[in-house]
C-alpha cells in the first residue's frame, strides 16, 4: 500500500549531526561512529531512518530534501511511498509498525504439527531457527486509513524512542485521503524472540522488536494475550523462561493495568469528566501520573516527554482558533523588542533567550506554537493565554525549562529529571489543561 510515512517535525540531535557530517563529506559509517562517539550499530539505525525519510541516499550523500531540511532544521511531510503493514488475524488490529524495505528472505519447513524450522538467507550463508507457529482464527480485513496512519506514526515514534500520539489530528485526517491499498493481503510469518531479563518495570521477560525500532513491549503483550488461550505456547514460555519469570511478568502487567486505571481516575478527579473529551491530553496526563508513582529514571524521562506533549496537543488547535498576526517589520531586532513587550504586557516576568531569537520566524514545532500563541494573546484579550500568564507569570521560562528537561531525557545518557522537577511540570500541565482547554475542574493538583 502507499501512505505518507512521516510528518513535519524537527530532527533529533543524532539525525542532525549525522546529516551535517554527511553534508561535510563523511562517507564511512566507521568515521561517523568515531566522530560522534556513537556505536556503529546505532549510527546505522540513524542512517536507515534518514534514508527512509529521503534525506540521504545510499553512499551517505544528501538528497535535495536533505539539504533543505538541514538548512531549515525541520523535516517536511513525506510524499506517499510504498509500505507494508501487518495485521493480527486474531483481532484484525494493525501492529504499530511498517516495513519500507523488502522483507527478510526465509524458507519455512513445517514438522511435528505447529513446530517449524525457519531458514534465513541462502545456501552457504544461512541459519536455521526452530519456532512455534501461532495461527489466529480470524481472517484479514481492510483496515481504515486512519489505522494505517496510526501504524506509520507509531513506527516513527518507536524509531525515535518516543511514546504518545499525534500532535495534530486534523493533519492526520488530511493525510488519510492519501492512503492507497494495492493488491490482496498476503499471509506472512512474523518472527519474535522471547528473551529473559528485567527491563526495569518488573517484567522478567520480553520480546525483541522484530522491526528493530522499539523496546518490544507491544509484542510481548500480544504474545501474552495469545498464551492465555494457547496451552502449547504457555508451556513453551514456561520451558524457555521458567514459570517463576512468567508469573512475575504476568503479575507486573496486572499491576501496570491497575496503576494505569488509578492514574486515569486521578486525572478525572482533578480536572473533571470534561477531560475525557480531549483523549490525547488525557492520555499524556495519565502517563505523567503513572510515571510519578513508579518513580524510576526511565519513567521520569517518559513523564518529561509527556508534559511537553500536552502542549504539543493543545497549542496547534489554539493557534488555529486564534491566528496570530506577526509584526509587519522585517527587522529582527524590532520584532524581538515587540515580542518581549507583548509578553511583558501579558504579565510575563521574563522571556527566554531562545524565544526571543526565534520570534521573528517561528518554526512549526512547539517553540513556534508558543511564540504564535503569545503574539495572538497580545492582540486578543479573550485568548486563554491571557489568564494563564496572569496566574503564572513565569509561564514562558517554565515552558523553556520543561523543554530542556524533555530534550535531556530524550538525548542525554543519565539526565532523568528529578522528582521535584516532575512535580513542578506536572502542576504546569494541569494548569495548561484548565486554562487552555477551558476545563472547569478545580481540584488541587498536589500529590499526597
Amino acid at each position: 500500500m502507499t501512505a505518507p510515512t512521516g510528518y513535519s517535525r524537527t530532527l533529533d540531535v543524532f539525525q542532525t549531526v549525522v546529516l551535517r557530517l554527511c553534508a561535510a563529506g563523511i562517507r564511512d559509517i566507521g568515521d561517523l561512529s568515531r566522530l560522534i562517539g556513537l556505536d556503529a550499530t546505532l549510527c546505522r539505525t540513524v542512517i536507515a531512518r534518514l534514508v527512509e525519510g529521503r534525506l540521504i541516499k545510499p553512499g551517505l550523500t544528501l538528497t535535495e530534501q536533505g539539504r533543505q531540511t538541514l538548512a531549515e532544521g525541520e523535516v517536511k511531510e513525506t510524499d506517499p511511498q510504498l509500505v507494508r503493514i501487518f495485521q493480527d488475524p486474531a483481532g484484525g488490529t494493525l501492529l504499530p509498525r511498517i516495513l519500507v524495505a523488502d522483507p527478510v528472505r526465509a524458507d519455512v519447513r513445517e514438522h511435528r504439527g505447529r513446530r517449524v524450522t525457519i531458514q534465513f538467507g541462502t545456501a552457504g550463508a544461512s541459519r536455521e531457527v526452530s519456532a512455534l507457529t501461532l495461527r489466529g482464527k480470524g481472517s484479514s480485513m481492510r483496515p481504515s486509513e486512519r489505522a494505517v496512519l496510526d501504524a506509520c506514526r507509531h513506527h516513527d515514534m518507536a524509531a525515535r524512542g518516543l511514546r504518545g500520539t499525534s500532535r495534530n489530528a486534523d493533519r492526520t485526517s488530511v493525510a488519510a485521503r492519501r492512503v492507497g491499498f494495492h493488491g490482496a493481503p498476503n499471509p506472512a510469518y512474523l518472527v519474535c524472540y522471547a528473551v529473559k531479563g528485567d527491563d526495569g518495570s518488573g517484567r522478567m521477560w520480553t520480546v525483541h522488536d522484530p522491526f528493530a525500532v522499539g523496546d518490544g513491549r507491544v509484542f510481548a503483550d500480544l504474545l501474552t494475550s495469545y498464551a492465555e488461550q494457547d496451552d502449547e505456547l504457555s508451556r513453551l514460555i514456561n520451558d524457555l523462561l521458567g514459570r517463576d519469570r512468567r508469573d512475575r511478568t504476568a503479575t507486573a502487567r496486572k499491576v501496570d493495568r491497575e496503576l494505569a486505571e488509578d492514574a486515569r481516575a486521578d486525572v478525572v478527579r482533578i480536572l473533571g469528566e470534561e477531560i475525557r473529551e480531549h483523549p490525547e491530553v488525557f492520555a499524556h496526563l495519565a502517563d505523567i501520573e503513572l510515571a510519578l508513582v513508579k518513580d524510576t529514571a526511565r519513567e521520569r524521562e517518559n513523564a518529561a516527554r509527556n508534559a511537553i506533549r500536552v502542549f504539543e496537543c493543545i497549542l496547534p488547535g489554539l493557534n488555529e482558533k486564534f491566528p496570530a498576526q506577526l509584526p509587519t517589520s522585517r527587522v529582527p531586532a524590532v520584532r524581538e523588542r515587540a515580542f518581549v513587550l507583548t509578553a511583558f504586557r501579558l504579565g510575563a516576568t521574563s522571556v527566554p533567550p531562545e524565544m526571543q531569537r526565534n520570534c521573528a520566524r517561528p518554526n512549526n514545532g512547539l517553540a513556534g506554537d508558543i511564540i504564535r500563541a503569545v503574539w495572538a494573546a497580545g492582540e486578543n484579550k479573550q485568548h486563554p493565554l491571557n489568564s494563564f500568564v496572569r496566574q503564572r507569570p513565569t509561564l514562558l521560562e517554565d515552558l523553556d525549562r520543561s523543554r530542556i528537561l524533555r530534550n535531556n531525557a530524550t538525548h542525554g545518557p543519565t539526565d532523568a529529571p528529578s522528582s521535584d522537577d516532575l512535580d513542578r511540570i506536572r502542576t504546569l500541565t494541569y494548569e495548561a489543561a484548565r486554562h487552555l482547554l477551558g476545563l472547569s475542574g478545580d481540584r488541587p493538583t498536589a500529590r499526597g
